[in-house]
C-alpha cells in the first residue's frame, strides 16, 4: 500500500457546487505508476477506515492511501480530515458509491431541490 507524507487536505469544488476532498502528498510505496517521493494528488476521497492509530483514505478511483506524517503546518490535520469527511457523508452522499454523489449532488443549498424529487 502506499503511503502519503507531507500530506495535505483540499477541499475542491465543481462547477455543480460538489465539494470534494483530496488529499496531496509526498507519495512512498511500490506503485510503478508513482516513483517514490512523488508528489501527487489522489482523485477525490470517498471513505477512510482507521487501524489502531493509522487512517487510510480510499479515493474515487478504489486507490488507498496509508496518510503517514501530515504537512508541519497543517494542526490536527488527520482529525479536521475525519470531519470533513463525516461532514461529506451526512449530507446524503453514500461514503463508497461515487455514482451516486456524483449524480444527486447533495449540498445545503441544494437540499429543498432534493426533498422534492423524492415526494
Amino acid at each position: 500500500m502506499n503511503i502519503l507524507n507531507n500530506w495535505k487536505m483540499l477541499e475542491l469544488v465543481t462547477r455543480d457546487n460538489e465539494v470534494l476532498v483530496c488529499i496531496e502528498g509526498r507519495v512512498y510505496g511500490n506503485n510503478p505508476r508513482f516513483p517514490s517521493s512523488s508528489h501527487i494528488r489522489t482523485s477525490p476521497v470517498t471513505g477512510y477506515s482507521l487501524d489502531s492509530n493509522s487512517m487510510v483514505v480510499i479515493t474515487r478511483r478504489g486507490s488507498e492511501y496509508l496518510l503517514g506524517k501530515p504537512d508541519p503546518s497543517e494542526t490536527f490535520a488527520q482529525q479536521r480530515l475525519m470531519r470533513r469527511l463525516s461532514r461529506l457523508n451526512q449530507s446524503g452522499a453514500a461514503r463508497f458509491n461515487e455514482l451516486e454523489s456524483q449524480l444527486t449532488g447533495f449540498g445545503e443549498e441544494r437540499g429543498h431541490e432534493t426533498a422534492r424529487h423524492h415526494d
